[in-house]
């Protein structure tokens, strides 16, 4: 199958995935005269990318319909997409998109496509154990910090982060009370290889705040990390998020906090319950193997493709 990942930036996690599956990727085409020459047999339009250059994505959307190419997006910033209301509305009313999947589908509605749930993923060719092992891991002595965050710690140039880093900034302080070692790091500066070690040498990652929480609305849907982290072996505990139930199995699988308070309580019940930590950090990493790859995001797209049969 020919897909074409109509993106800003290349999609590499999706592109590795499908080229994995035998498929032919192809990147950021807009002009007909080569969709068609390549034989494109589906477009992934990236969601935000759609609501800015709205023009340029309605002529290509009505060609591909005529031409019978599968039309799609696979939002991930849901609700938090970054355009106006009235641009999302006329996406769910006209017909736009033969599919739009979100890892949030709360208040999406649709006759005019099918509305599918994809949460994120891990991408694992990067988030892997590497040379490590679970057996390695269980040892106490095999890490160096308590508790660590990865991600955005920029909340000036990312206002949607703000919450985070004054979550993070106050857990510091409950932390450094109780002599608690830690390290909140900004992922955006540091190599994969930066990023697996800390993550595999903390007895407990922490995922607080996500890109797609929206101005008083909160995304149901984890973010990239809550996959990425256990697919490294890491422990993982997380904010709650409504649609965690659905990919993970709540206290065997991911452990969810409810406030600072509670997140407190929990790091120093896990930290105290190595054992008990392990456990639920080894569960969790055979799930995200099993379940919650771009390996088998990329395969449901391709079957929804299929299903939807529109050469025919």
């Amino acid at each position: 199958m020919n897909i074409l990942l109509n993106y800003k930036h290349p999609p590499e996690r999706l592109s590795e995935a499908f080229k994995t599956l035998g498929h032919q990727v192809f990147w950021n085409i807009w002009e007909m005269k080569k969709i068609k020459e390549y034989k494109i047999d589906a477009i992934l339009f990236e969601t935000k990318l759609i609501l800015k250059k709205e023009i340029k994505f309605l002529i290509l959307s009505l060609w591909s319909q005529r031409h019978r190419v599968v039309r799609i997006s696979w939002c991930v910033d849901w609700p938090n997409v970054g355009a106006s209301a009235w641009k999302m509305e006329a996406l769910q009313r006209l017909p736009l998109l033969d599919i739009f999947a979100s890892h949030d589908t709360h208040g999406l509605q649709s006759k005019k496509m099918k509305i599918v749930y994809l949460p994120n993923a891990a991408w694992t060719s990067k988030y892997n154990l590497r040379d490590r092992t679970l057996q390695e891991m269980r040892d106490p002595a095999f890490y160096y910090w308590d508790v660590s965050f990865l991600g955005n710690l920029d909340h000036l140039a990312y206002p949607e982060h703000r919450p985070r880093v004054e979550f993070l900034e106050s857990l510091a302080k409950i932390l450094e009370q109780e002599k608690i070692n830690y390290r909140f790091c900004d992922s955006r500066f540091m190599s994969y290889e930066e990023q697996v070690e800390l993550i595999q040498r903390s007895r407990i990652n922490l995922n607080v705040g996500c890109a797609a929480d929206g101005q008083g609305e909160k995304s149901r849907g984890l973010p990239e990390r809550c996959y990425g982290i256990p697919a490294c072996g890491g422990f993982l505990l997380s904010e709650e998020r409504l649609n965690a139930e659905k990919d993970f199995s709540i206290g065997t699988e991911i452990v969810v906090f409810k406030d600072l308070k509670d997140c407190f309580e929990k790091i120093r019940y896990y930290l105290n319950n190595f054992g008990e930590a392990r456990k639920i950090a080894e569960n969790s990493y055979w799930r995200v193997h099993s379940q919650h790859t771009y390996l088998h995001r990329a395969e449901t797209l391709i079957n929804l493709i299929k299903n939807l049969n529109l050469r025919s």
